[in-house]
């Protein structure tokens, strides 16, 4: 007896499990763990809250309208995001071509889709492409290569200058073209063994610089002049600085990376100091939280800042700003889109005129600050910032790019900081690096 109504209450419980589950499913999509689930899943997710819809509306069983409400808020769900994104891909591509393309070739973006991007490469819409493990998937060096300088031609064709190709090869737990590019240990292992610093270090460049050129690179996310200052967080996944810092001591470092990106320089591949003003201090990996620099600005001065300041004197430098706040300086927006640290100190103060790109945008501490990413992206612009780092969730393109064209139809976009970052990005993008000798 005591079965039956359970029996009949069965086909609504699951039919409301199924709304569950597909309203979390739904409500995840924008989360840059699910990059990778997107173009498979997206389509079955909002396919499945269709059926289930209808299912509920055509067996009209007991609840059927209290069912129905949770699966079309699943059908919103999973639709959603497609159609918004959809909407500010369209927003983009019907922009003024002109407008569109001096904003968007400030942007360095990741894909996972080849074919959208050679349509960014095509129209011009992109500074540079990111090249990353996922996108190795049935390639050898040659193939690598062969993508690459399909990159560049489809560029020249179509009238735009040459990109950037970046990727982050540092060696040892970074290295995002290993293989085919040979594994190397981490360059801090070998300096710590002992030996002629920057002979050590030129040599790691020369192997690097040499492989990288191969495969069509020519900006490498590296060095790391982080100070070592031996924070242990057992919950950083991805940061971890302390296993990439080249040295905890400032002179050292500098010897080491002024070495290493001589040595990639002479191969035609730019370095990229990272990460801007040090990550050494934080305990925080930026991936996943906010994140805040709390160190005096003058302890930071004689310790943090000094690898920074003296090798941003060699004219072929890029810099990476990291999304961590800078309290001494300001204690509102993490260095990335910070007008007091990136145009009062960097530009004015220290007369820093090569290439500061973001760290990537899809990370946690750009996500999470106030006002929002497209605000954000928009303040680190204006501030003097010249490159937009969009490498793991190249969905965020498409909405950034439309939220930087409003602002620029509605004067929000300084034109001035924006034309004289684009003669930085010429310069970097078309010269041939300057190659100067190692500080030993």
């Amino acid at each position: 007896m005591t079965t039956r109504p359970f029996r009949s209450l069965l086909p609504a419980l699951l039919q409301l499990l199924a709304a569950v589950v597909l309203i979390a499913v739904g409500a995840g999509w924008d989360q840059v763990g699910w990059v990778a689930y997107r173009a498979p899943w997206l389509p079955v997710a909002a396919i499945a809250s269709v059926l289930l819809a209808i299912l509920i509306v055509a067996l009209r069983r007991r609840y059927w309208l209290a069912l129905l409400l949770p699966a079309l808020l699943a059908i919103w769900l999973n639709t959603g995001w497609w159609a918004s994104h959809a909407w500010q891909r369209q927003q983009v591509l019907r922009a003024d071509p002109a407008l569109a393309q001096s904003i968007g070739r400030h942007f360095i973006v990741g894909y996972t889709d080849a074919a959208e991007l050679d349509l960014l490469i095509e129209r011009g819409l992109i500074g540079g492409v990111f090249l990353t493990k996922r996108n190795l998937v049935g390639l050898d060096a040659a193939g690598i290569t062969r993508l690459t300088t399909h990159w560049q031609t489809l560029s020249q064709q179509h009238g735009y200058g040459p990109l950037l190709i970046a990727t982050d090869q540092e060696g040892g737990i970074v290295a995002r073209l290993s293989p085919p590019l040979p594994k190397q240990p981490p360059l801090g292992r070998l300096l710590a063994a002992g030996g002629d610093t920057a002979l050590i270090a030129n040599t790691y460049g020369k192997e690097q610089g040499s492989g990288l050129q191969a495969l069509g690179i020519n900006l490498n996310f590296a060095p790391v002049v982080d100070l070592d200052h031996g924070v242990d967080n057992p919950d950083d996944r991805y940061s971890r600085i302390s296993s990439r810092a080249l040295a905890s001591d400032p002179a050292t470092v500098v010897r080491a990376a002024d070495a290493y990106c001589a040595a990639l320089a002479s191969y035609r591949v730019r370095c990229t100091l990272k990460h801007f003003p040090g990550l050494g201090r934080v305990f925080e990996d930026t991936h996943a939280d906010s994140a805040t620099i709390t160190t005096p600005l003058a302890e930071l001065q004689r310790s943090d800042l000094l690898p920074f300041q003296t090798l941003m004197q060699r004219p072929d430098i890029a810099v990476m700003l990291t999304h961590a706040r800078l309290a001494a300086l300001d204690a509102t927006y993490p260095v990335s889109s910070s007008t007091a640290v990136v145009q009062q100190l960097l530009r004015q103060q220290w007369h820093f005129n090569g290439l500061l790109v973001t760290d990537d945008l899809s990370m946690a501490a750009a996500r999470e600050q106030a006002g929002g990413l497209p605000l954000a992206v928009r303040r680190s612009l204006n501030a003097g910032v010249d490159v937009q780092l969009v490498s793991w969730d190249p969905a965020l393109y498409y909405p950034l790019l439309a939220a930087l064209i409003e602002d620029a139809r509605s004067g929000r976009l300084d034109t001035a900081a924006l034309q004289q970052s684009t003669q930085r990005l010429t310069r970097m993008a078309g010269g041939r690096p300057v190659v100067l000798p190692a500080a030993r």
